[in-house]
């Protein structure tokens, strides 16, 4: 005689969009990528026009978002 199992079967569901849990993902947006870089590429044209001037990467940065930024 066979005993019967106490383990209970249950069937797994697949996920759908009504009983999933979607995290939204933190949004980098290629537009503000696109304005990093001309910041970057700004701030070393401003450096190479110093020609070893005094200055500082810093002000460089901050003078290359203004320009870039319209400011």
């Amino acid at each position: 005689m066979r005993q019967a199992s106490s383990v209970k079967r249950t069937t797994v569901k697949p996920l759908t969009s009504q009983n999933r849990l979607e995290i939204p993902l933190p949004q980098t947006t290629s537009k503000n990528e696109d304005i990093l870089k001309k910041i970057q590429v700004k701030a070393y044209e401003l450096y190479l026009q110093r020609n070893g001037a005094p200055g500082s990467a810093e002000e460089d940065w901050v003078l290359a978002e203004q320009i870039v930024k319209g400011s």
